[in-house]
This record gives C-alpha cells, structure tokens and sequence, in this order.
C-alpha cells in the first residue's frame, strides 16, 4: 500500500472527511500555499478549500500565516496524527495503535523527513495565528522539544505553573540538553507543594526564576533567541488566550531586549 493511501486511510478513520485528507495531505506536499494554489493541486473547488481550511485550522491540523496573499501552512504529520489521536483516544483504541504504527513508518521514509529538512532550510519571516486551548498547547510543546540553547519566559505565575505542570516531562528533557529557562513571574513560588517530577527542574541550576514588582501586562516565550511566542488577550490565562508566533528577527530582538532590561531589573530568588 502506498503510503499516500495509508495515510488516507490512517486520517479518515481518525475522524477526517475524504475532501479534508486531500487538502491536507496536498498542503503537506506544498509545504505553504494560498489556497487558490490548494484548490489547484488538490482539484477541489476554490470556495470549498477555503471551507476547507478552515475546518483544518479548527482541528489545528492547518496554520494561517500572516500574509499578502493568505497562506496555510500544515502542521507536519507527525505532531497532526498525534493531536487527532488524543482527541479521540477512548474511542478508537484499534486505530492508535495503527496510527502509532504509521508513525514508525514515517520516521523511516526519508521522503516526509526531506520536506521538513527544506522546509527549515527555505523559511522566511512568517507570522502565524494560533488558537487557543490544546492548539497552543501543542505549539508550545514543539517549542519545547526543538529548543537548543535558550528559553526565555515573561508571565504570570499562576500561568507558568499551568503550563510547568502539563509539560514537566518536556521542561526536564529540555534542561537535560543544557537549554538555560529564565523565567520572570509575578510572585514567589512555593516549589515544597510541587510534585516530585517539578521539584526535579526547580532544583536544575540551568533553571532560574526573578520576581517582578507588577504582575505582567505581557505574556511571551522566547526560543533560542530564533522564535517568539506572544499571547494577544492580556486578561486571558495563556493557554486560553490566542498567540501570535514569530520567527522574524526585529520582532525577537524587540522582545529579547525588552526581556533583558525586565531580568536585571527583577528580584533573584532561590526556588
């Protein structure tokens, strides 16, 4: 079977409909696309693509890049079948484990692994819209994941803990790497009433944590000094605030600058 034809079929029985699969899968082709340029690979009705696409973006399957014309980008399948998987995990238990399998097979074909190679190679500057919820969460996850050298963290406590304690197994192996978290909260925090798990990462020397004397009207996360996450909605927690994501230069020195004045301004504290 090809694997064009298993992915189709991974995809439908995960929930996607056959006119979503075609889309997607001609997006991952396409690496980023408008979707006047869809609808002509893919051969479905320009007004229906966009529909389209925007069932994808719901599913978080498909990202909206900031530009003249509107592009999409898809998330790569790797991160897609996994997202679709825990949606419906106590559903379809036989499918998981056939997706998990596809899985195997795509980290050993080298066909999907040179798109994603040209992709890093080819980016540009893109600005790209995410929604909230499990879609940031997702994002954010990734991040953690790809970073190599830096993260750099300016948000409110109450925030930082929701997203420490959902991705601690993601904060660990980053700090194992030797990437250095700096992270500026608003208030202390009590690390004796944390699990054993986040107890470990508060105590990583590579970790570090200053309080500021205001809560922070700005939420962002910086990677690598290469890539900045910024929630839009101030009075939203994080995860239910929607975020713009940027990998252009001006806008990560802007923020890493403004970041730096904020950390030696900021009170040192021992977790």
């Amino acid at each position: 079977m090809k694997i064009e034809e298993e992915a189709t079929q991974i995809l439908t029985q995960l929930g996607l409909s056959i006119s979503q699969v075609r889309v997607y899968l001609t997006l991952l082709k396409l690496k980023k696309a408008t979707g006047r340029t869809v609808s002509k690979h893919s051969k479905i009705a320009r007004q229906e693509v966009y529909r389209i696409l925007g069932e994808l973006e719901e599913k978080s399957l498909v990202e909206r890049i900031i530009a003249a014309p509107t592009e999409f980008k898809a998330v790569p399948m790797e991160n897609g079948l996994s997202f679709l998987i825990e949606q419906r995990r106590n559903e379809i238990s036989k499918t998981q484990k056939e997706a998990n399998r596809m899985l195997l097979r795509l980290r050993l074909l080298p066909k999907f692994k040179e798109n994603e190679s040209e992709i890093l190679q080819e980016e540009e500057f893109e600005f790209i819209l995410i929604p909230e919820n499990k879609a940031l969460l997702l994002r954010l996850k990734r991040a953690l994941e790809a970073a190599q050298r830096s993260i750099d963290v300016i948000c409110p406590k109450d925030t930082f803990l929701q997203v420490l304690f959902n991705l601690s197994d993601k904060f660990q192996k980053a700090l194992e790497r030797g990437v250095k978290i700096q992270c500026l909260l608003n208030d202390l925090l009590d690390a004796n009433s944390w699990p054993a798990t986040v107890q470990v990462i508060a105590k990583n020397s590579l970790f570090k944590i200053r309080i500021m004397s205001e809560s922070p009207k700005e939420k962002f996360w910086i990677y690598d000094k290469k890539e900045v996450l910024v929630a839009t909605c101030p009075k939203c927690g994080y995860i239910q605030s929607p975020a713009l994501w940027t990998n252009a230069t001006p806008f990560i020195e802007l923020a890493q600058n403004y970041f730096n004045v904020l950390w030696n301004k900021a009170t040192k504290v021992k977790i």
